[in-house]
C-alpha cells in the first residue's frame, strides 16, 4: 500500500463518522430510500404503526435559540464551520450541536454521529482533530440542482497514520428549509 494511500483511509474514516457512516456516488445527490416494515414489537406502543406522540414529535423539532440564520448561504457556513472544526475530545459536542441547529435527516445524522464518536476508540487513542473553513457555497446545477453545494478546506491531524496529512478540499451536498424564523439545514451530505 503507498503511502498517499494509506493517509487517504484515516480521511475517509473520519469523513465517514462526520457523515453518519454512508457511502454514496461523489457527484450524484442521493435520493431519500424509504422503505417500509412492519411495526416492530419493541416499539412503544404510541408509536407503532410509525406514528411518534406529538409530544415526541415536538422535542424532535425544538430548535437551540437563533439556530434558524437570515440567508441559505449564512445557514449553511454557520453549519459547514461547526461540522469541520472539531478534536477528539469535542466531536460528540460539535455533533449536538449541529443537532440543534438542523432539522430531518441532517439532525439524525448529527445525533448519531454524536454517539458514535463518543465511543470511537480510533479517535481517541491517535487524537485526531480536523480543522477547516467554508471556502464556497452555491446553489447546485444539472445533477445537483435542488441541492447547495459546500466546498471546504480541511486538514486533519492526529497522531500515526493522520500526522502530516496535507490539507484537502471537500464537497458536500446540503439542502435547507425556510422557516418563520429562518432557513435551517434539513439534508447534510458530504460526498466520498
Amino acid at each position: 500500500m503507498t503511502m498517499t494511500a494509506r493517509r487517504q483511509i484515516p480521511v475517509l474514516l473520519a469523513s465517514l463518522v462526520l457523515a453518519g457512516c454512508s457511502l454514496q456516488h461523489p457527484y450524484t445527490p442521493q435520493a431519500a430510500s424509504h422503505s417500509s416494515t412492519a411495526a416492530d414489537d419493541g416499539d412503544p406502543p404510541p408509536e407503532r404503526g410509525g406514528t411518534i406522540p406529538p409530544v415526541a414529535q415536538a422535542a424532535q423539532q425544538a430548535l437551540a435559540p437563533g439556530a434558524a440564520q437570515p440567508t441559505p448561504q449564512a445557514a449553511l457556513a454557520r453549519y459547514a464551520t461547526l461540522a469541520v472544526n472539531w478534536t477528539w475530545r469535542n466531536l460528540p459536542v460539535v455533533q449536538r450541536r449541529l443537532e440543534a441547529i438542523s432539522l430531518g435527516q441532517a439532525r439524525a445524522q448529527a445525533a448519531q454521529a454524536a454517539a458514535q464518536a463518543a465511543t470511537n476508540t480510533t479517535l481517541q487513542q491517535d487524537r485526531i482533530a480536523n480543522t477547516g473553513r467554508p471556502v464556497a457555497i452555491a446553489p447546485g446545477q444539472a445533477s445537483a440542482a435542488g441541492w447547495w453545494v459546500i466546498v471546504t478546506s480541511e486538514q486533519t491531524t492526529g497522531q500515526g497514520p493522520y500526522a502530516a496529512l496535507p490539507p484537502s478540499l471537500h464537497i458536500t451536498y446540503a439542502q435547507l428549509v425556510h422557516t418563520r424564523r429562518g432557513w435551517l439545514v434539513t439534508r447534510w451530505q458530504p460526498q466520498a
